[in-house]
């Protein structure tokens, strides 16, 4: 008989473990945060909102979706911040070099330091910013920066170099207009 009554007790502890996951869920999707019957301390709940909020997505649950991304079944859409065919140009310009900046979102560019060989102890250095999101002439700036080794310690050296900045901005706006014709 205790045989019979140790079954039962564990046929009905069997059945009750796999339905109250199943009826969370579905008190979950009911009732979302304010569930009958749970009490959720403040943090908990503002949690809980905000996931709600948030269309129920934790970093975590984002998984599918980057795979999809990465692997080319979603249509990705890029969107600019800067204009594109003053990036490309800038690119251009500066391929020649090595470049220790090149933030396209931010639409920054800069140069590692260019070593001139007939000369050690002097280098230079580009900057370009582009700084509209249309093909404009005051949509871009440049600088070119030198500096000359004095006793180990490279310093500024306080030349100007308008004409070779104004120089390089028309270059990048010239090869941005002919990207730009040859798109229409």
């Amino acid at each position: 008989m205790l045989r019979y009554i140790y079954v039962l007790c564990a046929a009905f502890l069997i059945s009750c473990t796999g339905t109250y996951e199943a009826n969370q869920a579905k008190m979950d999707e009911l009732y979302g945060c304010k569930k009958p019957g749970e009490n959720l301390s403040k943090e908990k709940y503002k949690a809980c909102l905000a996931k709600e909020r948030a269309g129920g997505k934790t970093f975590f649950d984002l998984e599918g979706e980057l795979n999809d991304l990465i692997s080319g079944r979603n249509k990705v859409v890029y969107q600019y911040s800067v204009n594109p065919y003053l990036w490309k140009a800038a690119i251009e310009v500066t391929k020649t070099y090595p470049l220790k900046i090149a933030d396209n979102q931010g639409g920054y560019i800069q140069t590692e330091w260019i070593n001139n060989p007939e000369d050690a102890s002097t280098r230079c250095l580009i900057k370009i910013q582009i700084l509209s999101k249309e093909l404009i002439t005051t949509g871009i700036t440049s600088n070119f920066l030198c500096e000359n080794k004095n006793n180990e310690i490279w310093s500024p050296d306080d030349n100007n170099y308008m004409e070779e900045e104004k120089q390089i901005t028309l270059k990048i706006l010239e090869i941005a207009g002919a990207l730009e014709r040859a798109d229409t």
